[in-house]
């Protein structure tokens, strides 16, 4: 594999991060593939969000300083080969995953040989789902062969590309076991003219900026994980994000994104 495609990597240039249009965020805004937890799940963010940041004594409020926890997993490294193949990533607890562009996802664990093929499928009911079959790596049915062959060959160049996007890897990251692979993995993802954005099994919202900050949504929790301009890696509560000016900055672009999603305007 040739460095043709885009590789995650930290731009160090300051450039403003404007609203984002609705031509930006068109291509991830499909609705009628937008499952109903997914789209409730996205509702919830926005809505804590906006009623957080609509607080105007947060910002003067002084925000304890509080240990909270880091996320199970993230998405730590990523190159984007999508003209040909896919997305190829690796997750902050070594798995390396493939996001092809037919929408069928591959992961295979760092420490193993299972192997993990997920394929969006209709139910009886017209919903579609994820179906996650797993394998043996000496054992994978022939006509994956291909897919399994350019997981290689993704995994490989994210490996040895030590200058990938890499904030704070491995950092708090819960390791899967090695007998099966039971973790999350991209769901969706898209491009702005300003970042990446993942969205992880687990309904988690990821968002990279291409000046190396990320925000990172909890679906389950009021809580909003950030990677800063110094590469620290720090999870705050919704209720405190007005008390951090580049935090809160970020954040804004990320509810206009979420709202668009949603089909506000």
């Amino acid at each position: 594999m040739t460095a043709t495609g885009t590789i995650g990597v930290v731009n160090k240039r300051e450039t403003p991060i404007p609203a984002p249009s609705n031509e930006e965020v068109k291509p991830f805004s499909v609705k009628k593939e937008c499952e109903l937890e997914d789209r409730n799940s996205l509702h919830q963010m926005h809505i804590d969000l906006t009623m957080n940041m609509s607080d105007k004594d947060a910002a003067r409020r002084k925000p304890q300083d509080k240990h909270l926890p880091m996320p199970k997993v993230w998405v730590s490294k990523w190159v984007d080969y999508s003209k040909k193949y896919g997305l190829g990533y690796q997750l902050s607890d070594g798995t390396f995953g493939v996001f092809f562009n037919d929408a069928t996802k591959m992961l295979l664990d760092k420490g193993s040989d299972v192997l993990e093929y997920v394929e969006r499928v209709k139910t009886s009911e017209n919903v579609k789902q994820d179906i996650r079959n797993h394998f043996r790596m000496e054992a994978y049915p022939a006509d994956l062969k291909k897919k399994v062959t350019l997981l290689h060959h993704f995994q490989n160049f994210l490996r040895d590309n030590e200058q990938a996007h890499c904030t704070t890897c491995n950092e708090s990251a819960v390791k899967r076991s090695n007998d099966t692979l039971d973790g999350g993995y991209v769901r969706k993802w898209m491009l702005t003219r300003h970042s990446i954005i993942f969205r992880l099994s687990n309904n988690n919202f990821q968002v990279n900026f291409f000046d190396g900050t990320e925000v990172f949504l909890w679906a389950d929790k009021h809580l909003v994980t950030y990677v800063s301009k110094a590469q620290t890696r720090k999870t705050y509560e919704i209720g405190d994000i007005l008390s951090f000016p580049e935090l809160a900055k970020r954040v804004k672009y990320v509810k206009e994104i979420l709202s668009q999603l949603i089909g506000r305007t």
